[in-house]
């Protein structure tokens, strides 16, 4: 995506931020809201996930073409990750879905970042082929392999490992935490996906002390 120059600074972000689009189709006005997923020193960028009758997102998928131009408000959102170049954290993030948008730039805006900290995801969906990211993912663990910890968790493949088998709740989060959560106390956990997972995991997160 291509800002004005003279509008640069307006669309600075944090890691996390989303961007409110708008467009008219058939004399109406549509308006939707896409989490940012680039990190420093990349182009802006979205996430669209294409959904079936989803006139925005179909036409998105469908339609825009290079050149073309779009109304697009600043970056807001209060989902979004402070960084320190002086930081040595354990970061933790469990996202579903389309959910991962947001926490893909926290994870490499920390990786750039923060050199001594590092991140956890935990990710769930359906199957391996409907996973958003899911190479910008293994590209970025290929680059950070230290510093970068991948879990997929699939609802509709069986897992060599049972406990990556199932859908991301709360249930799950406190399964993966016998495996996972040895030395995490409370630290820096970011939830995003479904609105029902969201409130489960973040529940099951208090619970055991990893959230405050």
């Amino acid at each position: 995506m291509r800002i004005p120059e003279e509008l640069q600074s307006e669309y600075e972000y944090l890691p996390g931020q989303h961007l409110p689009f708008q467009l008219e189709l058939d004399s109406k006005k549509l308006r939707r809201t896409y989490s940012i997923c680039s990190g420093p020193d990349e182009p802006l960028e979205i996430g669209v996930r294409v959904q079936s009758g989803g006139r925005f997102s179909e036409y998105a998928a469908n339609v825009l073409a290079v050149g073309d131009e779009i109304d697009v408000m600043p970056p807001s959102g209060q989902f979004h990750l402070e960084l320190d170049a002086k930081n040595a954290k354990d970061y933790v993030g469990f996202a579903a879905g389309s959910g991962i948008t947001p926490i893909l730039a926290m994870i490499k805006s920390v990786l750039v970042t923060e050199p001594k900290s590092r991140f956890i995801l935990f990710y769930g969906n359906r199957k391996q082929s409907t996973t958003m990211f899911i190479e910008d993912l293994y590209a970025l663990k290929n680059q950070y392999m230290e510093r970068l910890q991948l879990n997929f968790v699939f609802s509709q493949e069986e897992q060599e490992f049972e406990p990556m088998a199932g859908r991301l709740d709360g249930d799950k989060v406190r399964e993966l935490y016998k495996h996972f959560g040895a030395g995490l106390g409370a630290t820096d956990c970011f939830v995003c996906g479904p609105d029902t997972m969201i409130k489960d995991v973040t529940e099951a997160l208090i619970d055991l002390g990893m959230y405050e």
